[in-house]
């Protein structure tokens, strides 16, 4: 074999997806691969395609062209799987992972594409080792190669971890997918053209002029990642709420592992418009099989140990405290703790396996989160659906919404959200809340009386007929939520009484159908003590306050609070002398629409 010298064969040459011959002449050691083509060259007698060992070492069979690359616009996961050659896991039954998170954003995607409002802002709290930051990559990577032209900006509070955490994951999943363009490990950015790029930045204030920096892009498709977030300071946030603005798809993707309760990053998940998840270690595919699953992320022997170290075994559940059991033995200190066994976390489990931010003995809520958690998966069996209950949180002018909430056969539900609608509205969700709760015979509806744009409400709700007729008794209170508690010496006012008493109901109802404002008017809304007249009082946070930090008004918690309280602070004895109307029939002494025990140790009519 000659060793140089010049020969001429026929070539074939894949390029822009078309396979065709060309004829050139080159030296005999040339490398396959030819940097003036670009290409992969591959002689004529060499059976096509090629091995997949000559492919690993030679280049892809695909080159992911923009036009291909453009059918995953709305398939994230397919894009993922395809692209990269990267399965997302999912959480199953047992929680959410990463997959039902990339999932949910294509679908805000398809939905704004359309012209139709979707979720903008996704919210990721995560154990460690579960993968937050790698998703994130992936992510980057989909709309960086999707959307032609957009602009994506990454952010941490640090330049090493922006470069050596995100980054390096964008970068090495682009090597790997031999994708256009190369990310150099000292510059994180990829640009196609003045107005489609990725860039990482640190979130620096210098000089003040922070936000001013990261605003004044407003493309058509824009998505902006905050990773570590509970370190990103609070004029990030404030600069990316600032770009919010115009295109045709936006997102913004926020992840940390949760560390505190008052950091941006927390309250920023009480905040309508938000969808929130969580990536706990114990929903781990590696974890729950107990086998390696996804190459790289955490183990069940790294889970087993933490709980070894951070948590103590208790007798019972305590929802507030984010008790939890595994259903597999778990080794501690040399003996064995056999499956579903409950284990009580302390804070650093909370945010360093579970995802969640520890709760300070400085928090005043009558809900946490736990209880609210434990609402949404409760099941419910065996309960008596006669009675129906009904809370109408009143909201006709400004931008505060109206809610309606039932809580029937032991089920809390929203039935209806309104926003400047006039009387006749309300009471059309109202009736038909009532009249399709299957098995109710007797309906109680609290109607939000502050203000005075609930009367009109009460006084259509007396007047109908087929409510009249429909349940026995129909009872409907005009309740004001500064009016005087029942237990005036616990509670400042009447609203922070069914708040309480509305936590203690939520320990035995489930919740279905709910917005994800819920979670933030019941979680965050804080009371504290006031004296009067030598007494000390709970007594909430005023709407106002709470409007100030959240942007709206506590509206679905008002409903809420009004439909699952007991039926006894509203009777004709409560000291508040909430209007009480009655449509059929006066309250029956002894009443019992289903046995004490199952409701919260209350009798719903008790006088």
């Amino acid at each position: 074999m000659r060793l140089c010298g010049w020969r001429t064969r026929r070539y074939l040459c894949w390029k822009d997806g078309r396979k065709s011959v060309r004829t050139r002449r080159l030296l005999d050691k040339e490398p396959a691969m030819s940097s003036r083509w670009g290409v992969l060259f591959v002689p004529t007698s060499t059976v096509w395609p090629p091995s997949s060992s000559v492919l690993s070492s030679q280049g892809p069979t695909k080159r992911w062209t923009t036009k291909r690359l453009l059918r995953f616009r709305f398939d994230p996961v397919g894009y993922a799987r395809e692209v990269l050659g990267v399965e997302l896991w999912s959480g199953g039954d047992s929680g959410k992972g990463q997959r039902e998170l990339v999932e949910d954003i294509a679908e805000s995607v398809r939905a704004q594409a359309s012209g139709e409002s979707a979720n903008q802002v996704f919210r990721v709290e995560a154990g460690h080792g579960v993968g937050k930051t790698f998703v994130a990559a992936v992510l980057v990577n989909w709309f960086f190669d999707c959307f032609s032209p957009s602009i994506t900006i990454t952010t941490a509070p640090t330049e090493d971890q922006v470069r050596l955490l995100l980054w390096k994951d964008i970068r090495s999943l682009r090597s790997r997918a031999q994708l256009p363009g190369k990310v150099l490990p000292e510059d994180p950015k990829m640009v196609r053209a003045h107005d489609w790029f990725a860039i990482g930045r640190t979130t620096s204030n210098a000089g003040g002029k922070g936000s001013a920096r990261m605003q004044g892009q407003h493309p058509d498709f824009w998505f902006y990642v905050l990773d570590e977030a509970e370190g990103v300071p609070e004029f990030m946030y404030g600069a990316v709420d600032g770009m919010m603005t115009g295109g045709r798809v936006g997102l913004v993707l926020m992840l940390a592992n949760p560390q505190t309760r008052t950091s941006m990053f927390h309250r920023k998940g009480k905040q309508s418009g938000v969808r929130n998840y969580r990536l706990s270690v114990l929903d781990h595919p590696n974890v729950v099989t107990g086998r390696e699953v996804v190459s790289g992320a955490t183990k069940r022997k790294w889970a087993d140990e933490k709980i070894a170290n951070w948590c103590e075994i208790v007798p019972a559940h305590d929802e507030d405290r984010h008790t939890f059991e595994v259903n597999w033995p778990v080794p501690l200190n040399g003996e064995i703790a056999p499956a579903g066994t409950i284990f009580l976390p302390n804070a650093e489990f909370c945010f360093r396996v579970l995802g969640i931010a520890p709760t300070s003995l400085a928090d005043k809520v009558f809900v946490s989160p736990g209880r609210y958690c434990a609402a949404l998966s409760r099941v419910i069996e065996g309960a008596d659906p006669s009675l129906c209950k009904i809370g109408v949180d009143c909201a006709r002018f400004g931008k505060d919404a109206g809610t309606v909430y039932r809580e029937h056969a032991l089920v809390a539900s929203c039935e209806a959200r309104l926003s400047r609608q006039d009387t006749f509205s309300y009471v059309a969700a109202v009736r038909a809340a009532a009249l399709s709760s299957v098995g109710a015979t007797s309906l109680s509806v609290r109607v939000d009386g502050t203000g005075g744009f609930g009367s009109g409400i009460v006084d259509l709700l007396l007047a109908d007929e087929e409510l009249r007729s429909s349940f026995s008794p129909f009872v409907v209170h005009e309740v004001h939520f500064n009016g005087a508690a029942r237990n005036g010496g616990a509670y400042a006012n009447i609203a922070t009484e069914m708040y309480a008493e509305a936590a203690e109901s939520l320990r035995g109802l489930r919740l279905e159908r709910v917005p994800i404002e819920l979670e933030r008017d019941l979680t965050d809304r804080c009371f504290e003590y006031v004296n009067r007249g030598g007494v000390t009082l709970k007594a909430l946070t005023e709407k106002e306050k709470f409007r100030r930090l959240h942007g709206s008004s506590p509206d679905d918690g008002d409903g809420f609070a009004l439909a699952v309280t007991p039926e006894f602070l509203f009777s004709s004895g409560a000291s508040s002398g909430p209007g009480v109307g009655v449509a059929s029939n006066e309250l029956i002494e002894g009443y019992r629409p289903f046995d004490v025990d199952t409701y919260s140790g209350y009798d719903p009519f008790r006088l």
